[in-house]
Order: C-alpha cells, then structure tokens, then sequence
C-alpha cells in the first residue's frame, strides 16, 4: 500500500461529496483529485491497483446507481463511438493475451467518461467546473514555479513523482502532479483555451479566471518542453480563426495543400516538418518524426489487432526501461494503432471528427446560445490543442481523465448550451428534454 495520510484523508473528502454533494459538485471532486493526487497513491488488492481516480469512479457509479441518475439519459453519436473505441482496445488486447491492465483501463474509461456525461446537463454546471479548473490552474502553477525556482517537487508528499525535477541542458522541466514534464506542460496549454474562453464568456470569478490564464501559461514555461509550447500556439492560432467560423473549409482545403506542396518539393517524407520544427524550438523532434515512418513501414505488423512489440523500430536499439519489447511511443495517434489495431486508430479519429462537428453546428447555429458562443468555439479550439498535442506525447496519466471529460462535455453541448431553447422547445413541441440525440434533431437541424 502506497498512501499518504493527506491524500487519503482528501480521497474521504471528496468521496463525501461525490456521495452527498450535487452533481455538480461530484464532477468537481472527480477533477480536483486528478488534478492534485499523483497516480503514485494507490491500494493494490487482489492484484488489481486502485488509484484514487479508480475508487472515486466506484463511489460515482453507487451514487448514480443509488440515485438512478441514469433515468432519461440516451446515448448519442459521440457515447457510441466512445464505447466503440473502448472496446476495440479491449478485444484487441485480449486477442495479444491481455492482463488485469487490460480491465482496468476499461473501467477508467468507461466508468469516468460516462460520469460526467451523466452528471454534466446544464450550463452552469460547466461554467461552475471552468471556475474551478481557474483555480486548479493557479495552484499547480504555483507549484510548479516553486518547482523550477527551488528545485523541489511539492506534489513528492504525495509520491508517485521524484523529489527533484528533471533537468534538460542548464534547465529544470517541472512535472507538478504528474509523472512526465510534456503531460504537465500540456495540461496547462489545453486549459488555456477553456479559461479564455470563460473570461470571455463574463460573469462572476473575472478575476479568478484570468489568475487561471496566467497560471496555465507558469505551467507550461515551468514544463521546459516544446511540445506544450507549440500545443499553447496551436491554441492562439485557433483563436483567430473565430472571423472565419462560417468558412473554416478555406483553412482546412488550405492546410490540405500545403501538406500536399511539402510532399512534392520536400525531400523527407511530409512529416520531417516535426523534426525541422525542433530544430528551431528544441526537443526530440527527429524521434517523433522516425516513430511515425516506422509505425506506417511496419503497418503488416500493428493494423489487425495491434502489437505488442516494437522493439524493432527503434532507430538504435532503444527501448523503455521498464519493457524491453516497447520503444518510447511518443504520438497518440501511433499508440493508438499499437493498442487498438486499425479500429482503435480509426474509432480514435472519428471521435475527434464528431467532436469537431458537434463544435461547429453549435456555433454557426442561428439560435443564441444560454453561453457566449466564444465560449463553445473555446471547446473546440481546445480540441484542436489536444489534436496538436498528441503529435508529441501519449497520455498515460491523470491527463487522460482531463480528455475524456472534454470529450463528454462536447457531446453534451446540445444539452447544456441550449438548454433554455430546448426547454422552450419541451413546452411548445413536446419534444424530450432527456436525450442528447433528440436534441441534436430538435435544437442542431
């Protein structure tokens, strides 16, 4: 057993309240703890290790099981290729021989995605988590700036993360709770577009949210990586793509064509760009380039039901210490192919697809929205962040929870963010109010 007395005595905390609070509250206790507890604080029984994330997730299913919180809720588009994914990963890991990760990883999934999913129905629920997440960004900011200045990792009390931060060169790379500087560096980045998009949004906590701003940019300088920095760009950039939100088919034709103007005239294969990209900004660039070639050279070997095996790759025989069959898999999208197969990679993407979708029906919809319509193009600009992001790493942490709740709340975005129009729509149409996909047809079309 690897717990903290703080740490457990924060896990009791918010059990209570995800026992005894409201669902908004619930949600808040989900991300507060994997916000704060590294994944080093853990009770292994059978077997089995259950972090925190995993006993609070057991504590929500009782309480949605004890409330019958289910009652009226319906899948959407976005729900079904979520299980889709979840269980092509599932049964290709099982077809490779699987292990008690592979159930685990399930549960993760399933059981934190559809919590929120199920606790998250109105707009002030979102905007009351944005406000937290503010003050979530403040303190692990706070943190990692100590981190860097002083060379200790505060989160270490908590275990599950060294004392000392990494270095780089003549620099620290602070990880804050998290077990790897990119992960912390990326957390930070992807919030920023939800809390500008808060502040934008108005309302109480202005303050608050611009603290929150400030410290999602501490996070991500105090990472020390580059993938962040491009990630917190890539945001930027979205954010000025708002005056073309009724024509974005112009800048996804163009980006088409420019890839396809590198292709001809550039040497190397199109994506060579990440490695002359760090060559200017720094980081393993040249890796993350050779990682891909070899995923799509050795497509024989991963599309059916993925490998456990890629040691081959490896440009010169280098493999994770903690695996020798693996080498260091830095690109979501190639973890993905190695994990799921073909389908995993290809439910992956359709997801993302669905999300951006749902994105852009919301906010070309001529209908005002109960939230400023900034604050829905934020979601997908954040989407897009964490589409840049995993060009550079793979989330193995706490981070994972961050991207299954952006995922469930875009689903529920024709719930929340028009729920005074579909209430409206209730009393003069008779059209339910429980089920997203009745939404989309009563509110989206």
């Amino acid at each position: 057993m690897n717990v903290n007395p703080l740490a457990l005595i924060f896990l009791l905390a918010m059990s209570f309240v995800i026992l005894r609070s409201s669902r908004r509250n619930a949600v808040g206790a989900m991300l507060a703890i994997a916000a704060f507890v590294p994944l080093g604080q853990q009770i292994p029984l059978f077997g089995l290790h259950f972090y925190f994330l995993r006993i609070l997730v057991l504590v929500g299913l009782c309480r949605i099981w004890m409330r019958r919180e289910t009652e009226g809720f319906k899948l959407t588009t976005m729900d079904k290729l979520f299980i889709g994914w979840v269980l092509a990963g599932f049964v290709c890991e099982m077809l490779r021989g699987g292990s008690a990760q592979t159930f685990g990883a399930v549960y993760d999934a399933t059981g934190a995605y559809f919590l929120f999913r199920i606790w998250m129905r109105t707009h002030e629920d979102v905007l009351a988590q944005l406000r937290l997440l503010a003050f979530v960004a403040i303190g692990i900011g706070i943190c990692m700036a100590w981190e860097t200045v002083k060379h200790q990792d505060l989160f270490y009390i908590f275990g599950g993360v060294p004392k000392v931060p990494m270095e780089r060169g003549d620099r620290f790379r602070a990880e804050g709770p998290f077990l790897q500087p990119i992960l912390a560096g990326t957390f930070g980045a992807t919030l920023f577009p939800l809390l500008a998009g808060l502040w934008r949004n108005g309302g109480r906590g202005q303050w608050l949210t611009i603290g929150g701003i400030i410290g999602t940019l501490i996070i991500t300088i105090a990472s020390a990586s580059s993938g962040p920095l491009l990630t917190f760009l890539a945001a930027m950039i979205g954010f000025g793509l708002w005056p073309m939100r009724e024509r974005m088919y112009i800048f996804r034709r163009s980006i088409v064509a420019l890839l396809i103007a590198f292709t001809l005239f550039m040497n190397a294969p199109v994506w060579y760009l990440i490695a002359k990209v760090s060559d200017v900004v720094g980081g393993g660039g040249w890796h993350r380039s050779w990682l891909i070639e070899q995923f799509l050279t050795h497509l024989g070997q991963w599309w059916v039901v993925g490998t456990s095996y890629t040691a081959n790759w490896a440009p010169g025989g280098e493999v994770m210490p903690n695996n020798p069959n693996m080498m260091d898999i830095t690109n979501q999208y190639v973890a993905e192919g190695i994990h799921g197969g073909i389908w995993g990679l290809g439910l992956f993407v359709a997801m993302i697809a669905a999300g951006f979708k749902i994105i852009g029906r919301a906010v070309r919809h001529e209908v005002k929205p109960a939230v400023d319509r900034m604050l829905i193009w934020a979601l997908g600009v954040c989407l897009a962040s964490h589409c840049a992001a995993f060009i550079s790493v793979s989330y193995f942490d706490q981070i994972q929870v961050f991207w299954f709740w952006l995922l469930a709340l875009i689903a529920g975005v024709p719930v929340w963010a028009y729920q005074e129009l579909t209430e409206t729509a209730v009393q003069h149409a008779a059209v339910p109010v429980d089920g997203a996909r009745n939404l989309e047809s009563a509110v989206l079309s």
